[in-house]
C-alpha cells in the first residue's frame, strides 16, 4: 500500500511514534519528501501535531502548580489578560536542537557522532557564543515549564518525644536539608505517609517524576559546552564585576549560563574531550583554562566565584545592595578597564583616604605657582564668577541638604544570574566539605526546581477570596490587600550563611587574587521560622494575582550563645517575574534596629525545594559593610 494513500491521522501517528521512540530527526526528513508532507508537518495553524509530538518527551506546560490556591490565582489572571500562546513546534525544535548541540560538544571520544560533520568548528567565536546562548535558553525553558509537584505532597515531621527541647529551637524534629521524595533512595522514619490529608491538614501523596528534569539530566550528563564552562573557571571575570564591559552577545551568554548554573550547579569539562575543543571558536586564553583536571577546574571555579561574591564594590544603590541588575538603565558596552584601574583595588583604597590628606606638608599653598598664562587667564575667569557661585551656594543651602537618590523599585530590578551562580558555587562547595553527598541530595536534585516541591502544610494556606467578600475593607486601606501564601513562606527554613574574616575580606579585596590555599570561610546553617503578617499590592504590572507578602519570624543567631534574631521582610516579584526575598535581621541583643539584610531570588519554580540564593550584607548599607553568599531552603 503506497504511503501517500494513508489517511492523514495515520501518518501523524507514525510521526508521533517516531518522536516517542527517540528519533525526532525523522520528522524533518519526512517533511522533505514532498510538498504535501511538508505542509502536513509545518502548515497546520492549530499545531495539534506538534503538541502531541512535544508531549511525548516533555511535561505539559499548561499544568499549573505551586501550592494551594495557585490554580485559582492563575485562572483569575487568565481571565483578566490573555496569556501568549505556547508555540509547541518551535519550542520542541529548539530543545531538540539544543540537546544535539550540547551532546556533540561534550561527546566521548568513541562516540558514533564523530562521523558527523563538525560544523561548529567553522563558526566564528561570535557565532558560537550566540549558539551557546540559544542552547542555554532552551534548557532554561525546560526548567521553568517542568511539571509542578502534586498538590498532595506535604511533609509532616514528628517532633521529639521530649517537647521541652522542641520549644528551644524552631528546627526541632526537622531535617537539615529539603526532604524531597524524588531524591530519597530509601524509607525515612521522619516522614509519615498519610493521606491525602489527616485532621491537621498534613500528609503526602505519590511523588511523580517530571519528564523535563529527566531529560535535562541526560542532556547535561557530560556538562556544558566547554566555552561556557571556561567563563566560570578563569583567572578573572571577563567584562568587569557585573559584566558592564562585555559586548551584548557575551553579556547575554554570561547571564544565561549563570541562570542555568544557579539551577543545576557548576559542571566541569571531562578530560577525555579537552583535546577536541575548537581553538578557533574560543578565545585562546580561555582554552588553556579548561585544559586541567576536574579537580583543578573546580578549584579555579571556586576561586573565581569567591572573587565575585566577596567583592565589596558589588554593593551599590543601583542594585539595591543585592544580586540584581537595573533593568531600566541602558547598557553601555565598551572595553574593559586597564590593570592599573583595577576595579577591586581602587574602590577599597579609596575607603582609607581621608579628606585633606593630600595637603600634608603645605603643598597645597603652592599648588598654582606654575600655572601657564592660559591657566592664569582661566583662573581669572573663575574668580569673576565666584560671586555668582557664592549666590548659588547660598541658594542651595537654603534648600537644605541634597538627599541621595532613592533605591530602585522592584519594577526596576532583575536578577544578576552571574552573581547568583557564583553564590551557589561558593555555598555548595562549602556544604560539600561539611556534609556528605547523600545529605545534599534533596537540596541539589533537579526535581527540587519544580514548582511546589518545597514542603507545605495545607492548614496554613488559603486560596484568594472573591473580591466582593472583602471589598469594603480593602477600600479603607489601599496599601493592604487580601492575599495568600503563594510563595510557600510559612514554615521552618534552614539558611546557610558564608562569610570571611573581616581582615581577610579587606586584604583579598585589595589584592583581588583570592589565591591563598589556606583561605577558609565560616559556614553556619541557621534555622528560621517564618509566618505571614500581611499583604500589599504587587509593584510589577501583570503580577497583580501575586501580592507582595510581608514576612515576620524568628531565627537562632549565629553567635555561640544562640540568641534569637527577629526577622521581617517581603516576598514579591521583580520586573521579569522572578521571586525576590528580602529579609531583615535584628541585632543579637534583641534591639529594634536591623543589623543584617539578605536579598535573594527563588531558584526554579515558585515554592521550589531548592529555595532561595542570594547575598547578605549590613542593613544600614554603610560604606565598609561586609558581604557574602547565602542559600535558604524550606524543610517543614
Amino acid at each position: 500500500m503506497p504511503f501517500l494513500t494513508l489517511p492523514t491521522e495515520v501518518v501523524e501517528l507514525v510521526l508521533i511514534s517516531a518522536a516517542a521512540a527517540g528519533h525526532p530527526e525523522t520528522i524533518a526528513a519526512f517533511s522533505q519528501t514532498c510538498r504535501a508532507y511538508r505542509d502536513l508537518v509545518y502548515g497546520p495553524s492549530d499545531h495539534h501535531l506538534w503538541r502531541e509530538i512535544f508531549l511525548t518527551e516533555f511535561d505539559d506546560p499548561r499544568v499549573l502548580g505551586g501550592g494551594p490556591g495557585w490554580s485559582e490565582a492563575e485562572a483569575h489572571k487568565a481571565s483578566c489578560c490573555r496569556s501568549p500562546t505556547f508555540n509547541w513546534g518551535e519550542e520542541y525544535r529548539s530543545r531538540i536542537w539544543a540537546a544535539r548541540y550540547i551532546r556533540w560538544q561534550t561527546r566521548p571520544p568513541a562516540s558514533t557522532e564523530d562521523d558527523e560533520e563538525p560544523e561548529h568548528l567553522y563558526f566564528s567565536e561570535l557565532e558560537i557564543v550566540r549558539r551557546n546562548t540559544r542552547a542555554l535558553d532552551a534548557l532554561i525553558s525546560v526548567v521553568f515549564t517542568a511539571l509542578p509537584c502534586p498538590a498532595t505532597i506535604v511533609f509532616s515531621f514528628i517532633p521529639p518525644d521530649d517537647t521541652s527541647h522542641a520549644s528551644d529551637s524552631p528546627s526541632a524534629g526537622y531535617p537539615t536539608f529539603p526532604p524531597l521524595p524524588q531524591a530519597m533512595t530509601g524509607p525515612s522514619s521522619d516522614i509519615i505517609p498519610m493521606g491525602p490529608f489527616d485532621g491537621s491538614g498534613r500528609g503526602f501523596g505519590q511523588a511523580l517524576s517530571a519528564r523535563n528534569m529527566a531529560w535535562l539530566q541526560t542532556v547535561l550528563e557530560r556538562g556544558y559546552p566547554p566555552s561556557v564552562t571556561a567563563r566560570f573557571c578563569g583567572d578573572k571575570w571577563e567584562g568587569g564585576i557585573a559584566g558592564q564591559y562585555l559586548e551584548e552577545y557575551d553579556f547575554n551568554e554570561l547571564q544565561s549560563a549563570g541562570r542555568l548554573i544557579a539551577c543545576t550547579g557548576f559542571k566541569t569539562v571531562p578530560q577525555d574531550i579537552q583535546h577536541r575543543i575548537p581553538r578557533n571558536g574560543i578565545a585562546e586564553e580561555r582554552v588553556t583554562l579548561i585544559d586541567h583536571s576536574e579537580e583543578q577546574q573546580l578549584r579555579r571555579a571556586r576561586r573565581l566565584a569567591r572573587m565575585r561574591v566577596y567583592n565589596m564594590r558589588y554593593l551599590a544603590r543601583e542594585r539595591h545592595w543585592g544580586p540584581f541588575l537595573p533593568c531600566q538603565e541602558k547598557k553601555t558596552y565598551g572595553p574593559e578597564l586597564r590593570v592599573d584601574d583595577d576595579e577591586l583595588l581602587q574602590p577599597i583604597l579609596a575607603l582609607f583616604r581621608f579628606p585633606g590628606a593630600h595637603d600634608e606638608g603645605g603643598n597645597g599653598e603652592h599648588e598654582h605657582e606654575h600655572l601657564t598664562d592660559k591657566e592664569d587667564e582661566d583662573e581669572g575667569n573663575e574668580d569673576e564668577g565666584e560671586e555668582d557661585t557664592d549666590e548659588e551656594a547660598e541658594e542651595g543651602a537654603s534648600r537644605g541638604p541634597v538627599l541621595p537618590a532613592a533605591p530602585p523599585t522592584a519594577l526596576q530590578l532583575r536578577p544578576d544570574w552571574a552573581y547568583l551562580a557564583a553564590a551557589r558555587m561558593v555555598v555548595e562547595a562549602n556544604l560539600r566539605e561539611a556534609f556528605s553527598a547523600e545529605d545534599l541530595t534533596g537540596l541539589v536534585s533537579l526535581d527540587g526546581l519544580r514548582p511546589g516541591s518545597a514542603p507545605w502544610d495545607a492548614a496554613l494556606y488559603k486560596p484568594p477570596e472573591p473580591e466582593s467578600d472583602k471589598g469594603k475593607e480593602k477600600a479603607t486601606d489601599p496599601d493592604r490587600v487580601e492575599g495568600w501564601d503563594w510563595a510557600g513562606v510559612t514554615g521552618i527554613w534552614k539558611r546557610c550563611v558564608c562569610w570571611m574574616d573581616y581582615r581577610d575580606l579587606i586584604l583579598h579585596n585589595l589584592s583581588g587574587e583570592f589565591e591563598d590555599p589556606n583561605l577558609a570561610e565560616a559556614v553556619r546553617v541557621i534555622a528560621m521560622q517564618l509566618r505571614i503578617a500581611s499583604y500589599s499590592p504587587s509593584e510589577v504590572p501583570g503580577y497583580e494575582h501575586l501580592p507582595t507578602i510581608h514576612v515576620v519570624g524568628q531565627t537562632t543567631g549565629a553567635s555561640l550563645v544562640g540568641h534569637r534574631r527577629n526577622i521581617h521582610g517581603t516576598v514579591g516579584v521583580v520586573a521579569d517575574g522572578s521571586v525576590r526575598w528580602t529579609l531583615q535581621f535584628s541585632s543579637v541583643e534583641g534591639g529594634q534596629g536591623d543589623e543584617w539584610v539578605s536579598e535573594g531570588i527563588q531558584i526554579g519554580g515558585v515554592a521550589s525545594a531548592m529555595g532561595v540564593l542570594g547575598m547578605w550584607t549590613g542593613a544600614q548599607h554603610e560604606r565598609m559593610d561586609p558581604l557574602g553568599p547565602c542559600w535558604a531552603w524550606k524543610v517543614g
